[in-house]
């Protein structure tokens, strides 16, 4: 007959201790704390079968459904809008070439060095804020999700024009556009039509900027406004990166109408 210690993981069927006693694979237990009509030799007690105890597994905490932590983007902006100092951007507008008036319109305010633009999802709702630090990094506060740039002001009857960027955005603001600014080069075009329909623009145009990507975009997105019958002219920054570059050269709407007078209406 082969004994077998107790153990924490089976301890004795008698008792219930994990030291001391034994047992055997055909269920006999040598208890060395519970007296029965059957002594043994090493000073214990011998046991029939009985119910084995068996330790109760550990109590586990409830495991409670993960959830992402959910960013408030319009909380975040009035709140960053109502603490606003005025001569921090007054200094990012120095820097950027642009009119303090113009990134103040497109909802401009800063946090840690950084200058913040909220971004609109395609209903008008603010979905996220996009940032840009003293290097030029373009990033988002995390929680945000992706939209478009519009002037906190809206002004239907000025001519809608789509840029890239809030900074060209802002440009388009200084011009006399009505901005609509995509975050980058792709992507966003849901938010960009639900934008041109809620606002009713039945025609925009789309300036693209002066690289390969940039226009490939500007392409794609027309294609995508007019299949939602909104018309479409693609133009770009004559002898320019952007719009803003074009802007700090000195361009103004006069100069910028006469290049694109030609610029071909598609429908």
């Amino acid at each position: 007959m082969n004994w077998l210690r107790v153990s924490p993981k089976r301890p004795c069927a008698i008792c219930a201790k994990s030291d001391w006693c034994g047992f055997t694979d055909s269920g006999l237990a040598c208890c060395m704390r519970v007296p029965s009509d059957r002594p043994t030799a090493n000073g214990g007690w011998l046991h029939g079968a009985r119910q084995t105890h068996e330790t109760p597994p550990p109590a586990r905490r409830p495991q409670m459904p993960y959830e992402d932590p959910t960013f408030d983007a319009t909380l975040w902006w009035e709140a960053a809008r109502h603490v606003a100092r005025p001569h921090k951007l007054t200094a990012w507008a120095c820097a950027l070439g642009l009119p303090a008036s113009s990134i103040d319109f497109m909802g401009a305010c800063t946090a840690a060095r950084m200058l913040c633009f909220p971004m609109y999802d395609g209903h008008g709702a603010i979905c996220g804020i996009r940032t840009r630090d003293h290097a030029g990094n373009k990033r988002a506060i995390t929680g945000s999700r992706g939209g478009v740039f519009l002037a906190t002001v809206l002004t239907p009857e000025l001519d809608a024009l789509i840029c890239e960027g809030p900074t060209d955005a802002a440009a388009a603001l200084a011009l006399g556009f009505e901005p609509i600014g995509r975050p980058s080069c792709a992507g966003c075009e849901r938010h960009v039509v639900d934008t041109c329909r809620r606002l009713g623009y039945a025609r925009v145009t789309l300036c693209a900027d002066a690289d390969g990507p940039g226009v490939a975009g500007a392409e794609r997105l027309a294609q995508i406004l007019r299949a939602a019958r909104i018309a479409t002219r693609t133009v770009a920054p004559l002898g320019h990166k952007d719009l803003r570059d074009w802007w700090r050269a000195g361009a103004r709407r006069e100069h910028i109408d006469t290049a694109w007078s030609q610029a071909e209406w598609r429908h």
